[in-house]
């Protein structure tokens, strides 16, 4: 998590105003308010501290990093807050630092997703030509596609995700390389005074795309590189966009879960049924475009990591989403662990939704012996969400958007459009305009 994504978390809009030290956001100051019908007061910098991110509000010279900003307006204790952006507590920072705030002004704040920045013409391009070559080393690496197969990511999902590995160059494990090429601002080392390089490191390229081009690489970095507590198991290239990574976006249902990775694999073995979110930290919030394709949703399976962070984070997406339920795997902390542990993730995935999610999934619908025709339609219209608008103009049948059972569908359509009996009776003599299970009887009556 990030510091923008901890302002996201407080219910605050940031906006970038500028590329100063790497990007400079702004938007009204939580602590104080900062001026009537003034909302720039709060200046955040994503980069800032070595990655820990930074703040400083002008009006009142509050000031800090993304940890004393979770702590004061999120309700993160000191530990979680650390947790969440992934540091580890250190010596450096006392608990008696980040204390919080007894009464928050962001308590009353509605939750406005952030409309994430496509990164730069410039960064796409060399992302781009990262990733193609990081992809080719990966299948050639059998370390690496094993480690990845036993993930639920085989050959077919590497390539279709354009997972790449990086080895790094000139026989270390990272490369540097000037921060414009990349098209990034500069950025002084203050004890040398030279320009910062940008730092890649060695590990497993995940890129995030969005309409074809290259919006984010995250690394995650093999263990014999994290030598210390500085050290992050994922690595960030800046440059990158903050939005979250989903797959199959048109379905009706979704399943959020807290490493990319995991995303891709319950896309693979259940796209069929769900979409995918991927947050990257159980505390990051949807940015707009995810948001309110998930407030659409008939059925969203929150399943994080299952531990502290998890559980906290859960508490949000169940105020914020009706649809949303508490779905944690049987097996393990996360789905990546209990598929390794011999989960079924599709049938996991399956348990968790509601019927007329499924139907799609079920085997091929046989009519019941022994039924007239206007029986049988009674029976699917009593059992499936499906209603038909009948009318001496009209002709239509109404399918629910997440009811996709061919077999069923082409039953329904041939026994109203071609039994001229069943048609002619519903469009001519039913007392009402839109059929269903329930009123369907009234033809039964009558007979």
């Amino acid at each position: 998590m990030d510091i923008l994504d901890a302002a996201g978390r407080c219910g605050l809009t940031p906006k970038k105003m500028a590329n100063t030290k790497g990007g400079e956001y702004r938007c009204a100051c939580p602590y104080c308010g900062g001026d009537p019908g003034r909302s720039d007061r709060f200046l955040l910098w994503p980069v800032e501290r070595g990655g820990r991110g930074a703040f400083w509000c002008r009006q009142c010279n509050k000031s800090g990093d993304t940890v004393q900003l979770l702590v004061d307006h999120c309700g993160y204790s000191f530990r979680d807050a650390f947790q969440a952006t992934g540091r580890e507590a250190t010596l450096n920072y006392r608990p008696s630092r980040y204390r919080p705030a007894t009464n928050s002004p962001c308590a009353s704040y509605v939750f406005e997703p952030r409309v994430c920045e496509a990164p730069a013409e410039i960064w796409q391009t060399r992302a781009a030509k990262f990733i193609e070559n990081a992809h080719q080393a990966l299948l050639e690496n059998k370390t690496m596609m094993s480690y990845l197969a036993g993930r639920g990511l085989d050959h077919q999902a590497v390539v279709g995700f354009r997972l790449g590995w990086f080895e790094g160059e000139n026989g270390r494990n990272c490369m540097f390389r000037p921060r414009q090429a990349w098209g990034l601002s500069k950025i002084k080392n203050e004890k040398t005074g030279r320009d910062k390089m940008l730092w890649i490191p060695r590990g497993l390229v995940i890129p995030k795309f969005k309409q074809g081009k290259p919006e984010r690489i995250r690394i995650r970095r093999p263990d014999e590189d994290l030598k210390t507590e500085k050290d992050v198991r994922y690595y960030v290239l800046p440059g990158s966009g903050q939005s979250v990574m989903g797959h199959n976006p048109k379905r009706q249902a979704f399943v959020v879960v807290e490493a990319e990775l995991d995303g891709m694999m319950i896309a693979r073995h259940a796209g069929s049924l769900v979409g995918t979110v991927g947050l990257g930290s159980a505390g990051v919030k949807p940015d707009s475009s995810a948001f309110y394709i998930l407030k659409k949703a008939l059925r969203i399976l929150v399943a994080l990591d299952y531990d502290r962070a998890g559980k906290m984070a859960w508490k949000w997406w169940k105020e914020n989403f009706s649809s949303a339920k508490l779905w944690p795997v049987p097996m393990g902390k996360d789905p990546g662990e209990a598929f390794k542990m011999g989960l079924d993730i599709k049938e996991w995935i399956k348990q968790g939704l509601p019927p007329v999610l499924t139907m799609a999934e079920d085997e091929r619908y046989v009519p019941p012996k022994g039924m007239y025709p206007i029986q049988e339609l009674k029976y699917l219209l009593n059992r499936y969400p499906v209603q038909i608008e009948a009318t001496e103009q009209t002709a239509k049948i109404l399918y629910d958007p997440g009811f996709q059972n061919r077999s069923i569908r082409q039953r329904i359509h041939d026994l109203f459009f071609k039994d001229d009996e069943v048609h002619w009776f519903l469009r001519m003599y039913h007392p009402d305009k839109v059929i269903n299970g329930k009123n369907c009887e009234v033809i039964l009556k009558e007979d």
